[in-house]
């Protein structure tokens, strides 16, 4: 399995991210992992963790929040999914 790379650009028109902006406080853990994410878990960082061809993987990025997110609301893998 190759890397997968996160789309990194901001959209205006992002319905995720406008939503996210109007309903969730700027403080908050969800917020900030929205708007941190590509700096504190760039893909770059695992590309150890996969070889060179294959089929693309999950985003490393998104993979790690939402083990983050998992772990901070006490979900099972599938409540997760």
């Amino acid at each position: 399995m190759t890397l997968g790379v996160a789309d990194n650009q901001g959209d205006l028109l992002d319905d995720v991210a406008r939503f996210c902006d109007e309903v969730l406080p700027e403080k908050s853990i969800y917020s900030f992992l929205r708007r941190e994410r590509d700096r504190l878990f760039g893909d770059h960082e695992f590309n150890d963790l996969f070889d060179r061809s294959g089929r693309r993987s999950v985003p490393p990025s998104v993979v790690t929040v939402v083990m983050v997110l998992q772990r901070l609301e006490g979900l099972s893998d599938r409540e997760a999914v």
